[in-house]
């Protein structure tokens, strides 16, 4: 049985139609199921655990980056078959994972090519899938307990990342699901009297702390959330088994 999530925002009128035109689609294709929509009152994890014992065999978030990374940290059993059908704005991983929009998603699903993903960890109770991202200013970076990197320009960039999918990326060559976070310093110099230029470091580590003189933000890309340092992240243990397309740009 296909166990559905519904993003709130899809209760907007606007997406009514192509909604129609999904569930139309998935019934022709035999893979049509349960649906449930995303809730604060309810909890989808106690939902989905019920489900499983019933037959659940695979998991679709419809929705977008910030669906998939909710649900991703409230199901339990991350080890079914997990699908997307993108809707709306900021897809970006569905077109890493070369998956498109509306009902030309279903296809894909029907289709059940599954690559392995991996996932990334914060703070030992938080899943994520693509990056984050800080500013540098009085940060220092621990890697694997192997090496420290102290960084005092505000101006820099640091980005943790274990899918990337920056298109402005530049000199930096990530190897995506390599089963190593991405470390990337962006550094930026020059200013109004001279030349603006930017410069790349690039490192790999399993696992990645960070401290800071004081609370600094953080910004989880998948969702646009705001966490703090100090924080700690690593490659999960967990990895995902996903319904990917044949275009997907992520490394095999």
């Amino acid at each position: 049985m296909y166990y559905y999530i519904y993003d709130n925002y899809l209760t907007e009128k606007k997406y009514q139609g192509l909604l129609l035109k999904i569930e139309s689609r998935l019934t022709d294709l035999g893979i049509n199921g349960k649906i449930v929509k995303m809730s604060v009152l309810k909890n989808i994890g106690d939902s989905l655990n019920d489900d499983i014992t019933k037959g659940v065999k695979t998991i679709v978030i419809v929705g977008n980056d910030r669906t998939l990374n909710q649900s991703i940290n409230l199901i339990r059993n991350l080890n079914l078959p997990i699908g997307l059908i993108p809707i709306g704005p900021d897809n970006n991983l569905a077109e890493l994972l070369g998956i498109p929009e509306g009902e030309a998603a279903c296809d894909i699903l029907s289709s059940r090519n599954i690559q392995k993903i991996n996932l990334g960890l914060i703070n030992q109770n938080y899943y994520f899938l693509s990056y984050l991202e800080m500013m540098g200013d009085g940060v220092c970076i621990n890697c694997d307990d192997d090496y420290f990197i102290n960084i005092d320009n505000r101006k820099d960039i640091i980005t943790i990342s274990n899918i990337y999918y920056d298109e402005n990326k530049g000199k930096i060559n990530i190897n995506n699901n390599s089963g190593y976070l991405d470390l990337i310093i962006k550094n930026k110099t020059g200013g109004v009297f001279r030349k603006k230029r930017e410069s790349f470091s690039h490192f790999k580590a399993k696992k990645i702390s960070i401290t800071s003189d004081r609370s600094l933000p953080i910004l989880l890309m998948d969702e646009k959330k705001i966490i703090k340092t100090p924080i700690q992240t690593e490659i999960s243990k967990q990895i995902l088994n996903f319904i990917v397309g044949k275009k997907r740009k992520i490394n095999r």
